[in-house]
């Protein structure tokens, strides 16, 4: 078991399991030039599929780590993305409106 690496599966299957499938794994990538894990998941309702998002980051600890601490939450409309910059920030808060990547 590696913690680093199976948070690509863990996160994704528990946000389905809690969103009762409002949320879906989608994929996994690394963003280029850092250590930065990208998990992608799918919705029909990203008004209903943030608040799961949002409390799995700050409410539970998966692999005693607080994924709130470092983790950000960003959103496309597009079916198709390029590049994390296809996504706006909406996690952390401070952070709103601002492009990933």
């Amino acid at each position: 078991m590696n913690p680093d690496t199976d948070l690509r599966y863990v996160i994704p299957d528990r946000l389905a399991d809690i969103s009762e499938g409002v949320l879906s794994n989608d994929a996994f990538d690394y963003e280029e030039g850092t250590d930065a894990m990208l998990i992608y998941l799918s919705t029909h309702n990203v008004d209903a599929a943030l608040p799961f998002v949002i409390n799995v980051l700050e409410n539970e600890a998966i692999y005693d780590n607080r994924l709130a601490d470092s983790a950000k939450v960003g959103i496309s409309l597009l079916d198709e993305t390029e590049r994390p910059a296809d996504f706006v920030v909406v996690y952390p808060s401070a952070e709103a409106g601002a492009r990933m990547g």
